[in-house]
């Protein structure tokens, strides 16, 4: 009896089956992988929300270390330095940052001026001339300051909403820098004491100037002695310095609470009281 004729399987047909299968199992695995990148994408913009919605850090209390300068007796060399000014506007934004200097610079000199205790200082004969961080630092060593407080206001790229306070003592390592974070921590107090929000860690930090020229910030928890410079008004003057960036120009909500005609003249109050608070005289009552 013949025997039945199979045919052959078509090897053809099972290269195509097997090819649709690889395809599959690829084009699942692609969807898997974007689900997972989609996933983490989505944790770190929560992280970022949480941290952006987070309470700001209390201001590092003075009182936390026993440190204390040591001031001699008044009345006390106090120089005043208005950032920017004359030709150069500094950032630019609700306002430009050399209006908000020089606000704040006059209303505190007067204050200073008022105070038996102190001997005001500037860096320039007016806010209206022009001078570099070098020059005006050497216009305040010129005059034998105990203590030097450069005025600044910060600023943010379009579209951001950053606000808030920082300052910058003089880095680790430093002659003054133990006096320069002294006073720091006081100026930050006082302005989170008049409403303002502190960036950072309490709102003092350092900045380290690198080999591009770029600008490298750390936290105040980052105490290692580094070569780097810093401002030019922190590192060429021979006296405790402080740069305070009191507010973004950027925003209209900060620029509203400390640019402003008024705002200039409240933190003016507030530094005052943070340079009577360092070297331990008592704060005038009569307003300006």
């Amino acid at each position: 009896m013949p025997t039945s004729y199979r045919r052959p399987a078509n090897k053809h047909n099972k290269r195509k089956t097997n090819r649709r299968k690889t395809q599959h199992r690829l084009l699942n695995g692609m969807l898997l992988l974007f689900a997972v990148l989609m996933l983490c994408f989505g944790l770190l913009l929560w992280k970022a929300a949480l941290e952006l919605n987070a309470p700001a850090e209390p201001a590092v209390s003075a009182e936390e270390d026993d440190f204390r300068p040591v001031v001699g007796d008044p009345p006390y060399r106090v120089a005043i330095d208005a950032g920017h000014g004359g030709s150069d506007p500094g950032a630019r934004g609700v306002v430009e940052e050399k209006q908000v200097t020089a606000a704040t610079a006059a209303a505190l000199l007067q204050w200073l001026d008022q105070d038996s205790n102190y001997i005001p200082l500037q860096t320039r004969e007016s806010f209206e001339a022009t001078a570099t961080p070098a020059q005006r630092a050497a216009a305040a060593s010129a005059q034998s300051p105990q203590l030097l407080l450069s005025i600044h206001g910060n600023s943010a790229a379009n579209g951001s909403t950053a606000t808030g306070f920082e300052c910058y003592p003089a880095v680790p390592g430093r002659t003054w820098h133990q006096e320069s974070f002294y006073f720091a921590r006081l100026l930050a107090g006082g302005m989170q004491s008049i409403g303002a929000k502190l960036r950072g860690r309490g709102g003092v930090r350092y900045i380290y100037y690198l080999e591009n020229d770029q600008k490298q910030l750390v936290e105040n928890t980052y105490t290692q002695v580094r070569p780097e410079r810093s401002f030019t008004l922190l590192e060429d003057v021979d006296c405790p310095a402080v740069l305070a960036e009191q507010c973004f120009v950027t925003s209209e909500e900060d620029v509203a609470q400390f640019g402003s005609e008024e705002g200039c003249k409240t933190v003016a109050r507030a530094y005052y009281e943070a340079i009577c608070a360092y070297f331990g005289t008592q704060p005038l009552d009569t307003p300006l």
